[in-house]
């Protein structure tokens, strides 16, 4: 064999190995995802403690919260889109369990309307409104704030929020 076939079947192999290491860490990704709590972004899922948990930690609590309940029941609030975890202890600080958490999206019921870089979302169940998702233009994702909360105000039978509306 000459040198340029031999080189180019080292190439050829090397290029092989690095595909199968890909496909490898991109299954082994799947599994950890397959153990996950899954939590959709914006609403909550009670999850049962281990016997004997005295304290939770959460690794980024900018992704999910949790908020322990009576009974041995904990709350996870998912907070942004994203992974973190989870860990359990005893009272001696001992990880009784640790669990991963993936936040997502939610996956039906969303239209996302991107015009240039503006993304603007609407939530249509089933006739499509405002909502707000991270990634929102800002004159949209403002507008849509604004009007929830002075919704929100007239609800509450907020004064300014109902001088506020008669103004418009």
């Amino acid at each position: 064999m000459d040198m340029a076939r031999k080189h180019r079947a080292q190439g050829m192999r090397g290029c092989g190995t690095a595909i199968v290491a890909a496909l490898l860490a991109i299954c082994g990704a799947a599994r950890a995802e397959e153990g996950a709590i899954r939590v959709v972004l914006d609403q909550a899922k009670l999850v049962k403690l281990p016997a004997g948990t005295e304290t939770i930690v959460i690794g980024n609590p900018a992704i999910a919260d949790v908020t322990v309940q009576r009974g041995g029941v904990m709350v996870i609030t998912g907070r942004s889109p994203g992974r973190t975890n989870f860990i359990a202890l005893d009272g001696a600080g001992t990880i009784i369990s640790e669990s991963q958490v993936a936040v997502a999206d939610q996956e039906t019921g969303r239209l996302v309307v991107q015009r240039g870089l503006e993304q603007s979302s609407y939530d249509c169940t089933p006739r499509c409104l405002p909502t707000v998702t991270l990634g929102d233009d800002d004159k949209h994702f403002t507008r849509a704030v604004s009007q929830a909360a002075a919704r929100d105000g007239m609800a509450n039978g907020s004064t300014a929020a109902n001088s506020k509306a008669e103004k418009k």
